[in-house]
This record gives structure tokens, sequence and C-alpha cells, in this order.
């Protein structure tokens, strides 16, 4: 089992690699719409398009690799200290049964199940972040295709419609394109990949391991703020086999994306001894599930109270993401009164920001949670 918080210390370290990804994104299309006109008008040319698209398309894709490059490394090392934390967990309880596992890099499954995993996730991060580079290039059409019409039919200074057009660009922000054709955040493909990634994995390599020592039983891990769907299931003990009078990996939805191991799912699971003592009491179950947070003179469930706390964390991300397309303008334009509008813009969103902040640190003091500052990176 992964210890406390592992997965929250992951979340930071991959983010990192990619937290001024986007910003750079939307910085790099923001800067050549900025620049994509004169005599304060915007102007449409095909041919002045294509070469734009071409030049950002080329600056982007050096961008992301760059970035992907960096990632591999980290990506192996995570994943393989997450397999050996969570299998050096589970000996312990094998060794106290008498039972004697293998050593990891000594268990050709574990360690090719554990490769592969680390090869698909790298792959897959690769692949989604290029994505970015084709979805840049139509934004950037799209938003000169609608400033050139407000300008022409006179619904908005030239001004306006540039700024305007950035902050769509900023608010849509850089997002990832599967091969279904369905588009994610960056930030939020980023994390599912990582996070769900990992837990997948240890969760697999959690079931080799039981395999190897021919082990049926193993216990669920509880947490307060669970999803609904998880509560039902969450600290008691499931059997592999399907064993009567405990759960079976079809109750807990194994495999399923909304299920136990699923995407974005925190839970983990231990070996357990038949007849020992569980971790979590009913008592205990029901004091999670029931816990309640004051808000506002009102008691809410602590899973309503981070809905409300990844709600204004989503706001802030936003602003830095608005900052970041308005200063693109005021650091390469050159238009007076575009560099005038923009600064006021700026002022706007930086007010804005400071709200926002304020806005999560009230929330945070009145309810008793924690920041979290992964969640207010970019």
């Amino acid at each position: 089992m992964l210890p406390p918080n592992f997965l929250t210390q992951v979340e930071n370290q991959a983010i990192d690699i990619y937290n001024k990804l986007e910003l750079q994104i939307i910085e790099e299309i923001a800067i050549r719409i900025a620049n994509f006109g004169y005599a304060n008008r915007v102007v449409v040319n095909d041919i002045m398009i294509a070469q734009e698209m071409g030049l950002m398309y080329k600056n982007i894709i050096k961008i992301v690799a760059s970035y992907n490059s960096q990632s591999y490394d980290l990506i192996k090392r995570i994943f393989e200290e997450a397999g050996a934390k969570t299998l050096s967990a589970d000996d312990r309880i094998y060794k106290k049964a008498g039972l004697n596992p293998v050593p990891i890099k000594r268990s050709r499954s574990i360690m090719q199940l554990l490769m592969s995993t680390i090869e698909k996730t790298n792959y897959n991060l690769s692949n989604l972040c290029m994505t970015t580079a084709n979805t840049a290039q139509t934004e950037f059409y799209n938003a000169i295709n609608e400033a050139y019409m407000e300008t022409l039919t006179g619904m908005k200074g030239y001004s306006s419609a540039i700024i305007d057009s950035i902050e769509k660009i900023s608010e849509r922000g850089a997002f990832v394109t599967y091969p279904s054709g369905h588009q994610r955040s960056m930030e939020s493909a980023i994390r599912t990949n990582i996070v769900t990634g990992i837990n997948q994995t240890c969760g697999k390599l959690q079931l080799l391991r039981a395999e190897e020592l021919n082990w049926d039983l193993m216990e669920l891990t509880a947490h307060s703020g669970a999803r609904p769907n998880h509560e039902k299931w969450q600290g008691k003990i499931v059997s592999r086999s399907g064993k009567k009078g405990y759960l079976s990996l079809r109750d807990i939805k194994y495999g399923n994306p909304d299920g136990f191991k699923g995407i974005n799912c925190r839970h983990d699971w231990r070996p357990y001894c038949q007849n020992s003592s569980r971790t979590y009491s009913d008592q205990d179950l029901n004091r999670i599930k029931n816990e309640k947070i004051k808000f506002q003179g009102k008691e809410i469930t602590k899973y309503e109270a981070t809905q409300i706390q990844r709600g204004i964390e989503r706001k802030i991300r936003q602003g830095k993401k608005d900052i970041a397309g308005i200063n693109a303008i005021l650091t390469n334009s050159t238009d007076n009164k575009l560099i005038e509008e923009s600064r006021k813009k700026l002022t706007e969103l930086n007010t804005r920001q400071k709200l926002n902040n304020s806005t999560l640190n009230n929330f945070l003091n009145e309810t008793g949670l924690r920041k979290d500052y992964s969640r207010l990176k970019v």
C-alpha cells in the first residue's frame, strides 16, 4: 500500500514539469494575434495566416518537445518509487503471515508490468501534449476571423476585438485531443494520466503479488470526502476469488473508470489476514462518512466542501491564464492604443485574482480545509 499523501506529492512533482507549458502556449497564440494587423485594423490574408500558423506550429512543437524530454526520467523515478513503496508495505504483512515474497527486482512479471506502464504513460503524455500544436492552430485561425468580423462590422474596435479574442483563448487554455476526438484541458489530462496511472499500476502490482503468494483477501482504505459511490465500499474487505461474506472485485467496480482504482480514485488496498482486526471499524466508517463541515452557518459534507474548494481553485488557475495572455500583448505589441487597453484589462484581471485568492483563504479559514498548492498551479 502507498504511504499517506504519496499521490499528492507525486501530483505536485508531475504538475511542476508542465506548470509553464500551458502558459507558454497561450502566450505564443496571444503574441501572434496581437501582432496580426496594422493601422488599427485586423487583417485577414490567407497567405499571412498560413505562414503564422506554420511558424506557430513549429514553435509549439519545440516547446512541448522540451518538456517531454524532461518528463521521462521523472515519470520513471516516480513509478519505480511508487512500486517499491507499495510492495514493501504489503510484503511486511506477507512475511508476518509466514510467506516469503520475492524481491521486486527479482520478480520478472512485476518488473515487466512496471516498465511497460512507464513506457506507456510517457508515450501517452507525449502524444497528448503534441496535439496541442494542432489545436493551437485552430484556435489562432478562429480568433483572427472572429476579430476581423467584429471590427469589419463595427461591433468592436480593434483593441477590444484583439483583447477579447486573447481572453477567449486564455479561457479555453491549452487542451489535448484524444484519438476519439474528445478534448480535455492539458492540466487535467496530465494530472489524470500521472496520478491515475500510478494508482492503477500499484493496484496491478499488488494483485500480481497476491497471485504469486496465492493470497485472497484485501482490505480497502478509507478517507473522508470520498465520492458518494465509493463511500459504500471503502474500508471493507474484498475477496479476489469472490468468496461469500466479502465484497468481490465486481462490487467495487475494479477495472471501471468510476470504480476502485478508476480515474482520479485515491483509494488503495492492502493484504488482509482472515479473522484479524480491521483497520477501520464500522464506527470509524460512519464517522468518516458523516463528517460535516461548517460553512456560512450551514453544515455540509466533506465531499461538498471539497467541490466548493475545487471551484475556487479553478477560478484562480483561470486567472493566471488570463493574465499570461494579456502580458503577452504588453511585452510584444508596439501598438500604443492596444497597449493602453491591455494595461486597463490587466489591472482588472489582477483585482479579480486578488479577490479569488482572498475568497479561497477565507473559505479555508472557515472550513479548516487545507490549501492544495498543486491545484493552484497552471
